[in-house]
C-alpha cells in the first residue's frame, strides 16, 4: 500500500516483456518483471539515510559503500529465488525518488517523462551529490528541498541495482513530477 508521503504512480511501468520495473519507495524498492512477478528490497533511501549513513551529511566512504552493500546484497537473495531478473532486457525506474533523480541529472523540474540514462550518468550525479553537504546540494539545478537528503541514497539504490544487472541505461520515468510538453 502506498501512502500519501510515499506517492506512485501506478501507470508508469515496463512495457517490454521480461522488463523490469524499479519502485523507489520512502522504505522499500519493488521490483516487477513485466509478465512475471515481483520482489521487494526491504530497504528504500530513507532506510538507506537513518542506518547506513548514519545521519551523517555528507555521508562518509565507508557509509556510502555499506548502503551501495546492502542494496546488492537484497537483490543477490532476490536473483537465487528469480533469476530471470538477471536477464531483464530493460530496465525502468518509477516513484517520486526517480523523478528528484531524473530531475537533477537533467538540471531541470522539466524532464522529457522517460528520460533514459547511462549508468555513467548517475555515477556522475552521485559523485557530484557525495561531495556536497545538504546546503551545497540546494545550489543542483532541479533538485527540490524535499530530496535534498535522499538523493544521495537514491542514487546508491538505483547504481546497486544498475552494477549487479550489468546494465549500461535505465529509464528514470515519469511518475508525479511535470514533463517537457505537459502536465
Amino acid at each position: 500500500m502506498t501512502s500519501p508521503a510515499d506517492p506512485i504512480d501506478p501507470v508508469a511501468t515496463n512495457p517490454q516483456p521480461g522488463g523490469l520495473t524499479v519502485t523507489i519507495h520512502d522504505d522499500h524498492v519493488d521490483l516487477e518483471v513485466t509478465g512475471g512477478g515481483r520482489h521487494t528490497i526491504p530497504v528504500g533511501p530513507l532506510t538507506i539515510c537513518s542506518t547506513e549513513f548514519e545521519r551523517r551529511d555528507p555521508p562518509p566512504p565507508a557509509c556510502l559503500t555499506n548502503a551501495l552493500g546492502t542494496v546488492h546484497d537484497h537483490l543477490d537473495d532476490i536473483l537465487i529465488d528469480a533469476p530471470i531478473i538477471a536477464s531483464s532486457p530493460s530496465i525502468v525506474f518509477v516513484g517520486h525518488h526517480t523523478d528528484s533523480l531524473a530531475q537533477v541529472e537533467f538540471g531541470d523540474h522539466l524532464v522529457p517523462a522517460d528520460h533514459r540514462v547511462s549508468r555513467a550518468d548517475i555515477d556522475e550525479v552521485f559523485r557530484t551529490m557525495v561531495a556536497e553537504s545538504a546546503t551545497e546540494r540546494l545550489d543542483n539545478p532541479g533538485l527540490d528541498t524535499d530530496h535534498v537528503g535522499t538523493i544521495i541514497a537514491t542514487c546508491c539504490v538505483v547504481l546497486a541495482i544498475m552494477r549487479r544487472l550489468a546494465l549500461g541505461e535505465a529509464v528514470l520515468a515519469a511518475s508525479m513530477r511535470s514533463q517537457e510538453g505537459g502536465e
